[in-house]
Parts: structure tokens; sequence; C-alpha cells
């Protein structure tokens, strides 16, 4: 059975919980993450901010009951929603339910997890502490190792 550990990368970039969303916003784009998790000031885990809970914030009311895309707002308007939470700590948009990992489970409980709850990475977490990313790249990367 192949674990977590042996394909997880050990990128440990991460945001404090104080830091506001516009730093959250470079250190996804520095980094090429789709997510980052967050942490206390002691640099135990409280749970990650992925790109579209974000964008979320960004997008007006109205277009998240229309689901065309002619509709969608003018790129002026997201950016001005998205300038209005810029200065925001990032606590405020932490998904504290986001799914995780440790180093010893399987990568078939990992490939679940990201396929159920839709995400593309997942932090891989020794007690209360992230040690490394698990990304669907790496769940495919195992049939490569036959």
């Amino acid at each position: 059975m192949k674990h977590v550990e042996e394909y997880m990368f050990r990128d440990l970039t991460s945001v404090n919980e104080n830091s506001i969303i516009r730093r959250v916003i470079n250190t996804m784009r520095l980094h090429r993450l789709c997510v980052v998790p967050v942490i206390n000031n002691l640099g135990e885990y409280i749970g990650c901010i992925n790109e579209l809970s974000i964008l979320d914030v960004a997008i007006p009311m109205y277009m998240k009951s229309i689901y065309n895309t002619s509709f969608m707002a003018d790129i002026d308007q997201i950016t001005s929603n998205l300038h209005s939470i810029l200065n925001e700590k990032a606590i405020k948009l932490v998904d504290k339910n986001y799914p995780w990992v440790s180093p010893t489970d399987s990568m078939s409980y990992a490939a679940d997890l990201l396929y159920r709850h839709k995400v593309n990475m997942l932090p891989v977490l020794e007690g209360k502490m992230v040690v490394g990313m698990i990304s669907q790249i790496e769940i495919l990367s195992v049939s490569l190792d036959k």
C-alpha cells in the first residue's frame, strides 16, 4: 500500500491567521498554489483558504444565482469587490473544515478526499503541524510507480 509520506511534497508555505487577504493572494501567486494552509501564532493548522473562496467574495451576489457566463460581471466590478476585502484578515475566509491527511494515510484515502471534496490539494498534518501538501498530480503519479 502506498502512503502519503512517499508522495507528499514538503512545501511548508502557509499564512498566518492574522495575515491580510492581499498577502494571502500574493503568497498563492508567488508559490503557484491554488490553496494555502492557515496557521495560528503557534504554527498550528487552523484550516485552508483556496482561490474559489476568495473569488466567491468578489463575485457579485446576483451572479451566484446565474449560471450562464453571458451574464458574467464586468472584471472591474469583480476587482472592485475584491479591493474591498484586501485588508481583511485571513481568518475571515478560512475553511476550518477543509479536508487534510496525515503522512501515514494511504494514497487511496487521499484520492478519495480530493475527489469527494472537489479540491485540488490537501495539507498533510502531523498532529497540528503542516508537514507537506499532496495534490491531484501526486495521486496520478502513483500509477507510474508500478
